[in-house]
């Protein structure tokens, strides 16, 4: 979710609750207004009654129109003492429409001339009072609905305008890419805190890229530096196996030393490469085809690794594409291929299914499952381990796939199955 849709649809939530609660308080209170001058009204009708009977005693009778009525009606002097006077809302039968309509009753007790007690019901009709109340319901909820769209338009726009800046600064960090030509952040704005942010912004990516050749320089440096002695060493060690005065011994121990030297010069070429697939020094990004690849090191690999024996089975079932470095697809498949090949034991079996969005490698190998959680570390290796494993090759795999948003996920039922979905 967008940040500005995140905050509109907070706000929304405050302007509901505020807006509701202050439709609900409005109404109620017109609502008793009303009510209050309804009362008034009976009050002063009441009023003018009494005055009316105490008069003049004729006066003493029904009176019955459109809008109101009375009643006088003699009761005893007991329940005069204790009467109390109420309002409330009844119904109201009109001959001329013979039907029932509301009305608002006044019920009250007084002391006549004659010093005789009498109670006093007076009516007024809420037919206008319940169409009003109608109308005011229906504008406030006209005026609700009316004030909470503009509002939550009003805010986007105003939140749309303020944050453009910040989404400017986004699109310009989206392109940024270290080891390429960057355009200048140009995002002006009056705001202080986006302009500390582009002043940061612009820092890190500053100190960024100065990190970033300094790295690339390093890694440069500490490949020559460190090849060029690793295969003065090689070919010294070389030429000493080839002197005549050699014992058994003494080429034995060269042996076991070029040995170590070429797992040095490996290892020290898979730590630079995994160290430049971290930094994202692989660009020039296109679609590559992995089904020939893996055809062709296949056949590769079927020769080099021909003492074992092994039974490779292809079965291609779609062609498989990914969006990346081409170099890095190559080891990507290269690795997974390899481990395969050197971890079958002789006379082994590897399985290579290619489906359109998905690689899947299997091949036979000890009969237990390998350490999930550790497989995929570096300078991982099984008890099994093979003398001329670095144990970084599925760690280089990992580097790629996460670089690549690639998931790899490996199983076990008898055979080792590591499957490559795109």
């Amino acid at each position: 979710m967008k940040l500005i849709h995140y905050t509109i649809s907070k706000l929304s939530v405050v302007l509901i609750i505020i807006l509701s609660t202050w439709a609900c308080l409005f109404y109620f209170n017109i609502l008793d207004e009303i009510l209050d001058e309804t009362d008034d009204s009976l009050e002063n009708y009441k009023n003018l009654i009494i005055r009316q009977v105490l008069t003049d005693t004729s006066a003493i009778d029904n009176h019955n129109d459109l809008m109101s009525q009375y009643m006088l009606k003699e009761i005893p002097e007991e329940e005069a003492i204790h009467y109390r006077e109420r309002y409330f809302d009844s119904t109201r039968f009109y001959e001329t429409e013979l039907e029932f309509d509301p009305v608002r009753v006044l019920k009250t007790a007084f002391r006549g001339q004659d010093k005789r007690f009498y109670e006093l019901t007076v009516m007024i009709s809420t037919l206008e009072q319940d169409d009003m109340i109608e109308a005011i319901l229906q504008w406030i909820i006209i005026l609700y609905f009316t004030l909470l769209v503009c509002i939550i338009l009003v805010s986007e726009l105003v939140f749309r305008r303020s944050l453009s800046p910040f989404y400017k600064l986004l699109r310009w960090l989206n392109t940024f890419t270290l080891g390429e030509k960057n355009p200048p952040l140009d995002n002006p704005t009056k705001i202080k805190e986006f302009k500390q942010l582009n002043d940061t912004i612009r820092k890190m990516t500053l100190r960024s890229e100065e990190m970033y050749s300094q790295q690339k320089q390093f890694i440069g440096n500490a490949s020559h530096e460190l090849q060029t002695p690793l295969a003065i060493c090689r070919n010294k060690l070389e030429l000493f196996a080839e002197r005549p005065d050699c014992t058994e011994e003494q080429l034995q121990e060269i042996a076991d030393i070029h040995r170590n030297v070429e797992r040095i010069i490996k290892l020290n070429k898979s730590l630079l490469f995994l160290s430049r697939i971290e930094n994202g020094q692989f660009h020039n990004e296109k679609e590559v085809e992995l089904n020939p690849i893996i055809r062709e090191l296949i056949e590769d690999f079927q020769e080099i690794y021909e003492h074992k024996k092994l039974r490779v089975h292809l079965e291609e079932t779609g062609i498989c594409k990914i969006r990346t470095n081409e170099s890095l697809a190559n080891t990507l498949v290269t690795n997974l291929l390899k481990n395969a090949m050197i971890h079958t034991p002789v006379n082994g079996e590897i399985m290579v299914s290619i489906l359109p969005y998905q690689i899947t490698i299997s091949n036979s190998g000890e009969g237990k499952p390998l350490d999930n959680s550790r497989l995929f570390t570096r300078f991982y290796q099984a008890d099994n381990k093979k003398p001329d494993s670095t144990g970084l090759g599925l760690a280089i795999v990992q580097s790629i796939a996460n670089l690549y948003g690639i998931r790899i996920t490996y199983s076990y039922d008898g055979m080792h199955h590591f499957t490559v979905k795109i």
